[in-house]
């Protein structure tokens, strides 16, 4: 410690130093991440999925969403109505007050799926920072594919979707089933429109019984209601 005076005819000042070394700073995943890093953090999934929860659980990237969101809010804030209510990226064809991103290439309604759970209601919907549908429905409801196809993930997940089936339907079409109470199918079972895959629960990150419901094609999440009629 260093210390320091200065003697004035009435007063006395006195100064204590301290000098403290500066830790070096802790090293930070990047927001594009390398095959190496999202490969060690996320076991289970494609490689594309994988990319994809990294970038969307980045604290960065939530930063610059976030800042993004707010100034879009800013200047349509300034537009007429009629004009604002026309900017594509967030154009909403399903439900009101809800903020819609569609691929260019939005998939009509398919044949042969269906809402995974028989008696719901919406919780949560379709938006940008919430890429699926939250479906609340009491704990241990049946809980079916939307569609029939392959399980390729069935587990707990760390990333807060709690107990979680991921099915490929074929084509790039993958549905998540998550905060489930019970899994019912395994890696690797073929799985129909009629068969059961798992309970509603509430595990994970969840303040109530819901079922938490994506889709994606190729990577790129999807509105449900565009893929499963009405």
């Amino acid at each position: 410690m260093k210390k320091f005076s200065l003697e004035l005819p009435k007063y006395r000042l006195a100064m204590h130093f301290r000098l403290i070394k500066r830790r070096k700073p802790l090293l930070v995943e990047p927001i594009v991440p390398t095959v190496a890093i999202v490969n060690k953090k996320y076991k289970k999934g494609t490689l594309a999925g994988k990319f994809i929860r990294h970038v969307s659980g980045h604290k960065n990237a939530r930063r610059i969403m976030a800042g993004n969101f707010a100034a879009f809010a800013v200047i349509t804030s300034f537009l007429p109505f009629n004009q604002a209510s026309n900017v594509n990226a967030f154009e909403s064809s399903t439900l009101p007050d809800q903020v819609i991103i569609e691929p260019k290439n939005t998939l009509e309604t398919q044949k042969g799926t269906q809402f995974p759970l028989t008696q719901f209601k919406i919780n949560q919907s379709f938006s940008f920072f919430h890429p699926g549908i939250d479906l609340g429905s009491e704990v241990g409801n049946s809980v079916k594919p939307i569609k029939a196809g392959e399980v390729v993930e069935a587990g707990y997940a760390t990333d807060g979707y709690g107990n979680t089936i991921v099915i490929d339907h074929g084509k790039g079409l993958l549905s998540r089933y998550a905060h489930l109470s019970k899994i019912e199918k395994k890696i690797g079972e073929t799985v129909t429109t009629d068969d059961e895959i798992g309970k509603v629960g509430l595990t994970g990150r969840t303040t109530g019984p819901h079922l938490h419901l994506e889709i994606r094609q190729d990577g790129v999440p999807l509105n449900p209601f565009s893929i499963i009629p009405r």
